[in-house]
């Protein structure tokens, strides 16, 4: 999310700080694969994760674009991200102020304009309303989630999140619905009786440099999954947006 917030190195491509090339004339409507990469931050419940969130807000997606490009050949490969448009209607956690529309980047294409998403967090679709944890992202004016546990999504009561579902974090939502998580955020971000039981927040590890910064997230030997709804059928790149 080169993201601070996931500091994802992966097999695919290692993304720089550095603006890139320039963007892939085509790019796919969907995410057709799945990268993984080294997490800044391991959250094991919802108060870690609050208490570490300099940002936290309850918002609906009004729009999506084409972002930034970042990287070079040189340097493994051009990575573009998408701009995600968030309305917020309620911000629980303010660093210092949060307008009422901000951009959110996420991930991505590469320079061929192949989709793909980083861990669980699926691409944003306009209408997506949920809670979002976030920090600032290192281009100027916008944000991005503190890593990939920190987006829950309100499908109409229940909560989709995009942690790992087999992770600690994620099965201590069990009995949550949005208004549980709703109410339960309100508690702990209440400045004037603050709750006793908010952990400290997490402290982001040294920037990693040199070699090791390039190098690939070590590899498990399985094969790169496929999104859910992923074609996976020969047909990609396909245009963005998607062919009416």
């Amino acid at each position: 999310m080169a993201i601070s917030a996931v500091a994802v190195v992966t097999a695919l491509t290692a993304w720089s700080n550095s603006e890139g090339n320039a963007a892939a004339v085509h790019r796919d409507a969907q995410a057709e694969r799945v990268v993984s990469g080294r997490e800044v931050f391991d959250f094991k419940n919802l108060g870690e994760l609050v208490s570490t969130s300099p940002v936290i807000v309850k918002a609906e997606v009004t729009g999506i674009q084409p972002g930034r490009t970042l990287g070079s050949a040189e340097e493994g490969g051009v990575d573009q991200a998408r701009d995600v448009t968030l309305s917020v209607t309620t911000s629980y956690k303010r660093y210092p102020t949060v307008p009422t529309s901000i951009v959110m980047e996420e991930w991505g294409w590469d320079e061929q304009g192949n989709g793909y998403q980083v861990e669980h967090v699926t691409w944003s679709q306009v209408g997506d309303k949920g809670f979002y944890f976030l920090e600032q992202s290192d281009a100027t004016g916008k944000w991005q989630l503190v890593n990939t546990q920190a987006r829950m999504l309100d499908k109409g009561g229940w909560l989709e999140l995009s942690a790992d579902p087999t992770s600690q974090f994620a099965t201590s939502f069990w009995l949550y619905d949005p208004l549980d998580l709703e109410m339960e955020l309100r508690r702990l971000t209440d400045t004037k009786n603050p709750p006793q039981d908010l952990p400290a927040p997490q402290s982001e590890p040294d920037p990693v440099s040199g070699d090791a910064a390039n190098s690939p997230a070590p590899d498990d030997g399985t094969e790169e999954p496929l999104p859910d709804d992923s074609t996976n059928d020969g047909s990609e790149p396909t245009p963005y947006p998607s062919p009416s």
